[in-house]
């Protein structure tokens, strides 16, 4: 049950979504495909990644399975250079890497409940960055590059209201946010919930209600918000700085 669009299709334009060959990730890639965009499918695993990669192109898509492995510095590197000499830039990075930070009520005033949000999470931020900084000099070249921090929360941020970051995983989206601003560049965080959703295991229909905020963010236009954090309601927040 594929979302629906606005109908705007955005053909020449290319994405990279990492992880893209199972789960969440496969429906996000399938949805940015059906919106006109060149998928670059980022997969660990050669074999099921050129699956994916048939089975979308059947299908009228245009996908590329490239390997994708934070692990492998050569690997990671050789991917960017694929993709540049292929396609000359990337339009948006779907980030599949920040899996498992609970996110801590930043007005509860613990400095331990938000220090252990912050050491839990730092591993995911870590993945988050890495994959940025390899990528952003081919997000530079776009003229409306987007990034998109996707992040597995068992615990929805409850503020209502905009806030300082209560995770790494947003502690790294406001800083590439503020970063970026100025190139266009819109930078934001999404928590979705591995247990609800199955990653793609779930109830019937569950695995694209849960991409539909993801692929949202991927295809901003211009006026779109950035440095925001939206949880597994579906609730946005802007995050602040210190």
């Amino acid at each position: 049950m594929p979302l629906k669009t606005s109908g705007t299709e955005d053909h020449n334009r290319a994405a990279l979504v990492t992880v893209a060959d199972t789960g969440l990730g496969r429906v996000i890639a399938g949805e940015l495909a059906a919106a006109g965009m060149t998928v670059y499918l980022g997969a660990r695993s050669g074999e099921s990644g050129l699956a994916v990669e048939r089975e979308m192109n059947a299908s009228g898509a245009d996908a590329v399975y490239v390997p994708f492995d934070l692990d492998a510095d050569p690997t990671l590197r050789s991917t960017v250079e694929h993709i540049e000499h292929t396609g000359g830039r990337l339009d948006v990075l779907v980030n599949m890497l920040g899996m498992s930070a609970p996110s801590v009520d930043a007005d509860s005033g613990s400095g331990d409940g938000l220090r252990a949000a912050f050491d839990m999470g730092f591993p995911d931020a870590m993945q988050i960055m890495t994959a940025v900084q390899a990528t952003l000099p081919l997000i530079r070249r776009s003229r409306q590059g987007r990034i998109v921090n996707v992040c597995s929360s068992f615990h929805a941020p409850t503020a209502a209201e905009d806030r300082i970051p209560t995770t790494a995983a947003e502690a790294a989206t406001l800083h590439y946010a503020t970063v970026l601003r100025a190139e266009g560049i819109l930078v934001n965080a999404v928590y979705v919930d591995a247990e609800t959703s199955g990653w793609g295991t779930g109830e019937p229909g569950s695995v694209w209600r849960v991409a539909a905020d993801p692929v949202r963010l991927a295809l901003l236009d211009a006026q779109g918000p950035t440095a925001t954090s939206t949880g597994v309601d579906g609730v946005s927040i802007g995050l602040l700085a210190v």
